[in-house]
């Protein structure tokens, strides 16, 4: 205990774990040769050095909101009847959250951190999942993981997190075609976050010719948003809260979105999609959606959730861009910009991931195990 945590006292006295965490991850990469996506077992074992920081974490202090709403209404579990479950079910807190929950509480005798850890395994099985059989650059796509905030954002959004992960395993049927499967999987994504139906016109936006339909329908989307974001919002917003209003800053392009945008269109540039290739067009396609759902976050973080349900698959999609394999001319300027950007945005990514775990809000440091 005390190599993992000298003082809870002085910031500056602990151990960072999650830096330790990427740095043996990363170390992990080059005993192993983990670049090659083909290597199941980095992705393995990567994924359990992720898990013992993020599963066994102390659930009680660890995390922005697993001591709070969650533990609560899991505690309450131990009085709510069955029947009861139904009438306390409302678009925040799904029927299916509650049912989780209230099986959770009885199977596992009322213990909350095993309760924890057991979702935090199937996020970061879903997740590894993902990567084995999408990305190629499985060392990329954990930093990207890392440094675009997915990561730590599972210790404060479990439902979303859950629903996240649901979405990540419907990708497979999105790629084969597979409607009802695809359906399925987001009834049940809903049942633990309903805001995850944003992701249900996925299915029929990948179908749109990559180089003339989505480009217009995403184009349609930007002027629709600059011209009446307001009325859209209120559209919106219905699914998520009742009764509010959200009032935006007078901009229309954030940092983020800017930085998303100019993503989607070296995706262009550098390679350019096509039905031939659906994982990286699919990919790309979900970024250029985020992108406009992000526009809405000059109201409310609330619509940056929204857009990660697309945006986490800039995961696979960046290291897509960036692939050598594919850029022939090994003298062009491209192929020179496609070596040099996976580590200055890898380099950027890990100082973004050190900044967000040791910020305050973000309640993850000083870290404790579960056994501490």
């Amino acid at each position: 205990m005390n190599i993992l945590l000298l003082s809870r006292d002085n910031s500056m006295n602990y151990l960072n774990v999650y830096m330790f965490m990427a740095a043996m991850v990363l170390l992990l990469a080059i005993v192993m040769r983990g670049n090659l996506p083909q290597n199941k077992r980095y992705i393995v074992w990567a994924c359990l050095l992720m898990f013992a920081v993020y599963g066994l974490r102390d659930a009680f202090s660890i995390g922005g909101d697993s001591s709070s709403s969650y533990l609560h209404l899991f505690q309450r579990m131990k009085d709510t009847a069955w029947a009861e479950l139904r009438a306390s079910a409302d678009l925040n807190d799904n029927l299916g959250w509650y049912f989780f929950a209230k099986l959770g509480f009885i199977l596992l005798g009322g213990n909350y951190q095993l309760f924890v850890t057991i979702i935090s395994a199937f996020v970061l099985f879903s997740f590894g999942r993902f990567i084995n059989r999408y990305s190629v650059n499985p060392v990329q796509s954990f930093v990207y993981y890392w440094g675009l905030w997915f990561y730590t954002f599972n210790f404060s959004a479990l439902k979303q997190s859950i629903a996240m992960a649901l979405v990540l395993l419907a990708f497979d049927a999105v790629l084969d075609r597979k409607l009802i499967k695809f359906l399925l999987i987001m009834a049940l994504a809903m049942q633990f976050h309903f805001p995850s139906l944003i992701f249900l016109p996925a299915f029929f936006l990948v179908r749109l010719n990559p180089r003339r339909g989505f480009i217009v329908f995403v184009a349609a989307a930007f002027l629709a948003v600059y011209f009446w974001r307001d009325q859209i919002l209120q559209f919106m917003i219905q699914f998520y809260y009742e009764d509010h209003i959200f009032i935006g800053e007078d901009r229309f392009l954030t940092g983020k979105v800017t930085v998303m945008l100019a993503l989607v269109v070296v995706a262009y540039i550098f390679r350019t999609p096509s039905k031939g290739d659906p994982v990286y067009t699919a990919s790309l396609q979900f970024v250029a959606i985020a992108t406009v759902i992000q526009l809405f976050s000059v109201y409310n973080n609330v619509f940056e959730r929204l857009a990660d349900y697309y945006f986490q698959f800039s995961v696979i999609f960046v290291p897509f861009i960036f692939d050598t394999r594919i850029i022939r001319n090994r003298r062009s300027g491209q192929y020179a910009v496609a070596s040099f950007a996976p580590y200055a945005l890898g380099i950027l990514c890990m100082m973004r991931f050190n900044d967000i775990v040791t910020r305050e809000a973000s309640r993850l440091m000083p870290y404790k195990f579960f056994f501490q």
